[in-house]
Order: C-alpha cells, then structure tokens, then sequence
C-alpha cells in the first residue's frame, strides 16, 4: 500500500522573467526542430537534456574558451553528469526559438554545478541544472578539475 510523503513536498520553481535574469550571462539562441518533437508537435522531454547539452558545449567554447572536444579526447579528462534537472515552465513547439543563458552556481574540487534558463520570449520556458564531475578517462574516477577549466569558471562565475 502507498503510504504518502511524510516530508513536506518543495515549492514549485516561479519562471523568471528575461528582465529578472542575472547580468552578464553567456547565452545562445536554440530553434525548436522537427526531431526534438513529438506528434503533438511539443519538445518531447528527454529531447530537452540534448538541447541543454548543445547549449553547455558551446558554452565552454565561446564563453569559457576552453575546448571541450580537446579536454574529453586529447586531455582524457570526462565532462559527465551526475545530477540532471528540469523545471517546466511552459511547452516550447516546432519552430520557437529559445534564447538560452547559462551560469555557473558552484565550483568544487572534481565537480561544479550550471544552471540554464531557457526563455521563449521574454517568459522562461523552463530551467536546467547539472552537476558536472571531471573524471579521468582512464580509470573513470572523479580527478581534480584542470587548473585552466577552474580559473574560467571561476571567473565567469564572478561575472
């Protein structure tokens, strides 16, 4: 038998405004395809981490300058995630482009935490959150984060 929660659920996140996001953040605009939808013409929601991704790859080359293809193959030093989250504000459809800005909300030792607001207009659509750990490549164990990958994060961070 389902017992419920004994532990108070948290309030539901309240979508910002584009006027109310933090300055400064990088942010790029995404369109809305054909394949992120489903037949009812909406983002399907796992389709939403993979646009986040694209988001946060671009992120490390135009905002931090570091190369992400470079730190995964030639440095072997893993950019995976441990914590995955979204809130959904509003369904995004076939052909809406979202304007997406990132910020860094923690740097730790191996792991620093991001956070993505999406916006369709000047209304977020909705928000993700990551928790990136480094990791060695050979071993597949958390490394500390490259001293290069650290200093631009914790300058953007400041930003």
């Amino acid at each position: 038998m389902n017992k419920p929660l004994e532990t108070p659920v948290a309030s539901r996140p309240i979508p910002l405004l584009l006027k109310d996001l933090k300055n400064g953040l990088w942010s790029t605009a995404t369109k809305i395809r054909f394949g992120h939808c489903d037949p009812a013409g909406i983002v399907y929601t796992p389709k939403f981490f993979d646009i986040f991704n694209v988001v946060i790859e671009k992120w490390y080359e135009h905002a931090l300058g570091i190369d992400y293809y470079e730190i995964i193959g030639a440095r072997r030093v893993g950019l995976g995630y441990v914590n995955a989250h979204a809130d959904f504000f509003a369904p995004c459809r076939m052909g809406t482009t979202l304007d997406v800005a990132l910020d860094v909300e923690r740097v730790g030792t191996s792991s620093f935490n991001l956070l993505l607001h999406a916006f369709s207009g000047e209304k977020e659509a909705l928000r993700g959150r990551f928790t990136v750990v480094t990791t060695s490549l050979d071993n597949h164990r958390p490394t500390a984060i490259p001293e290069d990958l650290r200093a631009a994060l914790l300058i953007y961070a400041k930003s």
